[in-house]
């Protein structure tokens, strides 16, 4: 590599790191952040959930928002919006505000996502650089989302929880750096890209909201409320109507060509119910542990460790079996993981931290080998000229699951305002039923098609 493209990767991977490391690390401030703004668990959950839900919501419109602006100008309009979030939420007097400084966090995480690896391909001109500049960048992302709960226990124990925003501005000051040096702003590429539609875009983003809230909130308030009814009530007529506009608008928020595409959906579904039991249950163990046990921040975040261990240990075997396809990984790990949520049923007020420590190192295993399969299988499915959108909606999926599955399970497992033991154990098992679905979806997954010279690269978090 030249030093040009060496530092560009540099900018990029710290980029996406950051965006990927928020998704994690805010659960181990959990306790923490309850204690000095005196939130409850429904209030948490809207701290947790604000910024994976504007990031899902806006992932499927920033791809074409580069398109028109240029990757250049989204990559450090988001690193700005980011550097703004993050000093908003550090100085956050109120829950409320640190809520409001999430959701612009999102804003930032959902245009330094796409364009962390638009930029890749606009500097590396040579295939052979490209694909291996992409797996370095893949790699270094998946190590900082893995470490989040350590990394953020660390920095709460030595600084407090606003540490863990205040970090952020060195890392995009340093992105910001290097491409403002190092990359041309070059000509966007708006009379190839789809027109955006703002109404839709608005309408999934008020969709997903209201979904969100009906979720939440019917645990504090009841599934009969009014507000509840009426959130529900406005997220199915949303839904309703992105629907049938998707079926008939010559330009979709999701092409036709994937959405008809059975292992495209079949593997993005799969993504969504991985996320949905792996972000629920983080939640809701980091809220027991440090509420229920009396752990820490340090301390809960050394407790998760057989987790991202085992995933980082497992993501090499991954690559191996992956060469023939994704199902097996799929269909395996997801096994994996049900059988590591299942050993968390025997984690109680009393129970030794080796029944924890067995069941995350199961979900470690399992996602290690599942998510890498996703996706592989994403990327070999969607054609050449529609990876872009195949990988926004592949992780717009998976941050909604994610969404959902601290909405849900959060909800059941918090019912009474702190995590009980029979409410954890129930939403254990409605994790375990969504990573057997994930598992059943492999059934879906024919044999991949051939590699193709030049396809890009996809990763998530």
């Amino acid at each position: 590599m030249t030093r040009r493209e060496r530092l560009v990767l540099l900018a990029s991977t710290v980029g996406f790191s950051m965006v990927l490391l928020d998704t994690t690390v805010v659960n181990v401030a959990l306790g923490s952040i309850a204690r000095d703004l005196s939130a409850g668990p429904t209030t948490l959950e809207w701290v947790a959930n604000a910024y994976t839900l504007v990031f899902a919501g806006l992932l499927l419109s920033t791809g074409l928002a580069a398109d028109r602006l240029g990757a250049r100008a989204v990559f450090l309009g988001g690193l700005a919006t980011f550097a703004a979030g993050s000093v908003a939420a550090s100085l956050a007097p109120t829950a409320t505000a640190l809520i409001a400084a999430q959701a612009l966090l999102g804003v930032g995480a959902a245009l330094v996502l796409p364009t962390s690896l638009s930029l890749l391909s606009q500097v590396f001109a040579d295939p052979a650089r490209r694909v291996r500049a992409v797996g370095i960048w893949a790699a270094g992302s998946a190590v900082s989302f893995a470490a989040g709960p350590v990394a953020g226990g660390l920095l709460i124990e030595q600084a407090g929880w606003r540490s863990i925003f205040v970090i952020n501005l060195p890392l995009a000051v340093l992105a910001a750096a290097l491409v403002i040096s190092q990359v041309r702003g070059g000509r966007p590429v708006a009379q190839a890209a789809a027109p955006l539609n703002l109404g839709a875009q608005a309408a999934a983003v008020a969709m997903l909201v209201a979904l969100t809230f009906g979720l939440v909130e019917s645990g504090g308030r009841g599934w009969g409320s009014a507000p509840v009814v009426v959130a529900l009530g406005a997220a199915a007529a949303l839904a309703a109507a992105l629907w049938r506009r998707e079926r008939s608008a010559e330009w979709r928020l999701v092409p036709q060509e994937l959405v008809s595409d059975r292992r495209f959906t079949a593997l993005t579904a799969g993504g969504a119910l991985l996320n949905f039991a792996f972000y629920g249950e983080l939640f809701f163990l980091s809220l027991f542990l440090q509420q229920e046990r009396g752990l820490d921040a340090l301390e809960t975040g050394l407790a998760f460790l057989p987790q991202p261990v085992l995933f980082m240990a497992a993501a090499p075997i991954a690559g191996r079996m992956i060469a023939r396809g994704p199902r097996l990984p799929l269909a395996l790990g997801a096994a994996i993981s049900v059988a590591g949520a299942l050993a968390l049923l025997g984690v109680d007020g009393d129970s030794s931290y080796g029944v924890l420590m067995v069941g995350l190192a199961l979900n470690g295993l399992g996602g290690g080998l599942a998510i890498p399969a996703v996706t592989s299988g994403v990327m070999a499915s969607a054609p050449a000229a529609l990876a872009g959108i195949a990988s926004a909606t592949l992780n717009a999926g998976r941050q909604i699951g994610g969404v959902l599955g601290v909405a849900v399970l959060g909800g059941i497992a918090a019912g009474g305002g702190g995590v009980e033991v029979a409410g954890m154990h129930e939403a254990v098992v409605i994790a375990a039923v969504g990573l057997a679905a994930a598992s059943a979806l492999s059934l879906r997954l024919r044999e991949p098609r051939p590699a193709v010279a030049g396809r890009p690269a996809l990763a998530t978090d």
